[in-house]
């Protein structure tokens, strides 16, 4: 069993079982583009790729995790394991827009993926609006939109929906979840950090994956989420370990601490401790409902 340092152990995960995992596949993908896997990506690829009755033993996976932990990787290295252990597979990302999906593949993966053992292999399309990385086994990689037709048609094996805080309605899961229904290995991760309160379906899924996770399900949905509890002190560096399973690997706390002198308080929160804005302060952001409820005389 694969575990992160106990100081960063998620508040929600589900736990890994006897099944067989296909995590050791994706590690060596991994490898060979180049990239060393951390505790806290094993410890997910180990759940999320575990097999059961010849099919995958989670259909939904989430991970939530602070802002630059490493999610950007794991996905590169879920991808690619997909597209090379299943020949023939449609996957599909989305980003929090269509430009930032296209940048992370032409500027971000493409480099790395064409300079590695596998780039013979694989073959890039430029085209605007229909980018594409292929596989010589038929595997394809391609932008998902959040259009209601995005993904009708055609087959989908993986949609990774990344960054998913951005949607406000379940357009982006509607137009790929039923592309799936006749792949038996079809996986569908959303990945985010916290969102706002505009976020609802990433709050309802991620809401969904904690109570799988606390009930013990070992099927159909698995969840992973780093974060802080609300009346930890987001000043303390014990805080910070506690809920950033990169720090000290991708990020030091001297960054960290000077981030947060710069930062709003409300932001830095959400995206260095994974901390859901307070509902009961939503929409007083001018003023604060205690100092409104006191001009208007109101003690209630």
């Amino acid at each position: 069993m694969v575990t992160v340092t106990a100081e960063c152990a998620p508040r929600w995960a589900t736990q890994r079982s006897r099944r067989r995992t296909l995590a050791p596949q994706a590690a060596s993908v991994a490898r060979k583009l180049g990239l060393n896997l951390l505790p806290w990506q094993r410890m997910v690829l180990s759940v999320a790729l575990e097999r059961a009755r010849g099919r995958p033993a989670y259909r939904d996976v989430i991970v939530s995790v602070p802002r630059q932990s490493g999610k950007s990787t794991t996905v590169l290295a879920l991808i690619v394991w997909r597209m090379t252990e299943f020949p023939g597979s449609r996957v599909m990302y989305g980003a929090q827009t269509r430009t930032a999906a296209r940048l992370k593949m032409l500027e971000s993966w493409w480099p790395r993926l064409v300079s590695s053992p596998l780039g013979a292999d694989l073959r890039l399309f430029r085209g605007f609006g229909n980018e594409t990385i292929s596989h010589a086994n038929g595997s394809v990689l391609q932008l998902l939109s959040a259009s209601e037709s995005a993904g009708h048609g055609e087959t989908v094996d993986l949609a990774v929906i990344d960054e998913a805080w951005v949607h406000r309605d379940a357009h982006v899961e509607q137009a790929v979840r039923p592309a799936m229904v006749t792949r038996k290995d079809a996986q569908l991760w959303a990945l985010s950090t916290a969102g706002t309160w505009r976020s609802e379906w990433w709050k309802g899924k991620l809401d969904a994956g904690r109570a799988a996770a606390e009930m013990g399900v070992d099927a159909g949905v698995c969840c992973f989420d780093w974060s802080a509890p609300a009346d930890a002190n987001p000043a303390d560096p014990a805080t910070w370990r506690a809920c950033m399973p990169a720090l000290g690997r991708l990020a030091d706390e001297k960054t960290v601490r000077a981030d947060l002198a710069a930062m709003g308080l409300e932001e830095f929160r959400r995206a260095y401790l994974n901390q859901w804005p307070d509902p009961a302060r939503q929409g007083w952001k001018v003023f604060a409902r205690e100092a409104w409820a006191r001009a208007r005389g109101d003690d209630s």
